[in-house]
C-alpha cells in the first residue's frame, strides 16, 4: 500500500485515527501518553478492539509508557479489567521524572502505522499509515522511552 499522511485537528478525528491505528496492528501496539485520557481507550468500543487484537491467533502484545499511571487506575475500570485479563501480553511502565515534561503522545502499530499527537492538551496530530520510514523515528523514540521507564501497574489474574 502507498504511505498515507493526514493532519488531524479535531478531538473526534483524533480518536477515530487511534481506532484506525489499533485496527491495523498485526503484532504489537505501543503507546506513549500522559494518562490515556485523550484517546479514551476505556470506551467500550475501544476496549473491544483491543481485546480482539490481544485474543487473536498469533503473538500479540501491547506496551505502554505513561507519565501518570495512577490516573489510569483510578479512572479507567474497563481498561484495568483488560489489563488483568491479558496481563501476560501487556506491559505498562512509567516514564522517569526527568522525562515527564514531554508533551507529545503516540500510538504505534507494528512498525508501519502511527498517530502522533504533538501536544497532549491540543488535538493537532499526524496520522501515518503504511509508512515505515515515517514511523521509524517514533518507534526508536518509544524504545528509548521504554528502556528508561520503570514497570508499574502490575496486574495479574488475582488482582494482587
Amino acid at each position: 500500500m502507498e504511505p498515507a499522511y493526514t493532519l488531524i485537528t479535531l478531538e473526534a478525528d483524533y480518536r477515530e485515527a487511534c481506532d484506525t491505528v489499533i485496527a491495523r496492528a498485526e503484532h504489537e501496539i505501543m503507546i506513549f501518553d500522559r494518562d490515556l485520557a485523550a484517546p479514551r481507550l476505556d470506551d467500550k468500543a475501544r476496549i473491544d478492539r483491543l481485546a480482539s487484537f490481544l485474543s487473536a491467533e498469533g503473538l500479540h502484545r501491547m506496551r505502554i509508557v505513561l507519565h501518570a499511571p495512577e490516573t489510569l487506575r483510578a479512572n479507567s475500570p474497563r481498561l484495568m479489567q483488560l489489563f488483568t485479563r491479558f496481563s501476560h501480553l501487556i506491559e505498562i511502565r512509567q516514564s522517569p521524572d526527568n522525562l515527564r515534561h514531554l508533551a507529545d503522545t503516540h500510538i504505534l502499530a507494528d512498525d508501519n502505522h502511527a498517530i502522533r499527537r504533538f501536544q497532549f492538551d491540543q488535538p493537532r496530530c499526524a496520522l501515518h499509515l503504511d509508512d515505515p520510514l515515517a514511523v521509524r523515528p517514533w518507534r526508536q523514540r518509544f524504545d528509548e522511552l521504554w528502556e528508561q521507564s520503570t514497570p508499574c501497574l502490575s496486574v495479574n489474574a488475582t488482582g494482587l
